[in-house]
């Protein structure tokens, strides 16, 4: 609902007066971005900036290599002069959207130098490059999509970087047991490395858009890091696939994050904060059930932590507020108790009682849901005007 027809209802149930509702509309028009118009910018220039990708990566077997290098070299002095007239002029929309042509197109002069010299060198080699030339230039922004595209460029590096490193790991004749032990913590800790980072301080106080964007993306990748983590229980763990010193480097890390929660969120509200401390302790758990010692498949335990999973997620949303996510998260977790239902009870449902039991809890769920929706409306809803406040 916009704020306007809000701000309508409010008048309209003598919440607010006019003049109240005056501020708040000047307040939020001051505060509002142009979200489609910067998204729309930021996906133009995406486009163009994969096609220069594409015609950098076909076989312009008919260019030599030094024209093609002397163009590449001339176009990116001119994107760079234009992105610094620009960002010094202070136009926001058209900075977005240089600054997403000057992102793709370093990757593209990247990939035409290992054209043109016929370089061998690995994938994630020039994306580390190229991430790492490029932070500065995308910090210029602003914008919410242009902090999604940079999570985006860092996160494809950090993922074809991993299997990188294991495989050096194996060249170097690392034990199995080390390397198992090594990419547990790593595959822990990645989520969570982009959690701490989101909070750096330059990060909030000058790009609170960069911030709330990365903070969500993080937080969704340990949402499905965490569902994912609970398969560990669909499968049958014997000595060799146990857990060592991993265990208790994860559980330091998981500590110290949960330590750091306060100083990470210190405006959000601290039943929040012990959600997402009840979150990492869950994550940490499963891990140490999961893989820390032998045991049989359990389906059924990583069916269920699945749900409490989705749950803990669910409560900790709608304690910061966040109806939409709580709603989407209900949703899920009805699907996903329907899915045990087919997993558990598969022969039951020629009769219809796994069916009709998932159907039931499934409208429980739907019952509990809009109770507690109703019960967080209630709780936003504005003051009466001169009226005291309750806690």
């Amino acid at each position: 609902m916009s704020i306007a027809r809000k701000l309508a209802r409010w008048r309209d149930a003598g919440l607010i007066d006019e003049a109240t509702s005056a501020r708040i509309q000047a307040f939020e028009d001051a505060e509002r971005t142009p979200v489609a118009l910067y998204a729309l910018g930021v996906l133009g220039a995406s486009a163009v900036a994969l096609g220069l990708v594409s015609i950098v990566a076909a076989n312009w077997a008919v260019i030599p290599g030094r024209v093609k290098l002397g163009v590449d070299v001339l176009l990116g002095i001119a994107l760079a002069a234009a992105t610094y007239l620009v960002v010094r002029r202070g136009n926001s929309w058209w900075s977005e959207v240089l600054i997403t042509l000057f992102y793709g197109f370093t990757l593209a002069s990247i990939g035409l130098v290992g054209q043109v010299y016929h370089l061998d060198a690995p994938a994630y080699q020039g994306l580390l490059v190229w991430s790492a030339a490029t932070l500065p230039l995308i910090l210029l922004g602003r914008s919410r999509q242009l902090a999604a595209l940079l999570v985006a460029g860092v996160g494809t590096t950090h993922a074809l970087a991993l299997p990188a490193f294991f495989e050096y790991l194996e060249h170097r004749h690392v034990s199995d047991a080390t390397g198992t032990n090594l990419a547990a913590t790593l595959l822990f800790a990645s989520p969570l490395l982009y959690v701490v980072l989101a909070r750096v301080p330059w990060l909030v106080r000058n790009r609170p858009e960069f911030t709330r964007t990365i903070t969500t993306l993080a937080w969704v990748a340990v949402l499905l890091g965490g569902f994912a983590l609970q398969f560990l229980w669909y499968h049958d763990t014997d000595h060799g696939d146990t857990l060592g010193w991993s265990l208790a480097t994860t559980g330091v890390i998981a500590i110290a994050l949960i330590a750091a929660l306060p100083r990470l969120y210190p405006d959000v509200p601290t039943r929040a904060r012990h959600g997402l401390a009840a979150i990492l302790g869950l994550a940490w758990l499963t891990l140490v059930a999961g893989a820390g010692f032998e045991r049989p498949s359990a389906n059924v335990v990583g069916a269920i932590l699945q749900v409490v999973w989705l749950a803990l997620f669910a409560w900790t949303a709608i304690q910061l507020g966040h109806v939409r996510v709580f709603n989407l998260l209900t949703a899920l977790i009805a699907l996903r108790v329907l899915g045990i239902y087919f997993e558990v009870f598969g022969t039951l449902l020629s009769t219809g009682v796994g069916l009709i039991t998932g159907g039931l809890l499934t409208l429980l769920i739907g019952w509990l849901w809009r109770r507690k929706t109703g019960d967080l409306a209630e709780r936003l809803k504005p003051a009466p005007a001169g009226g005291e406040h309750v806690a």
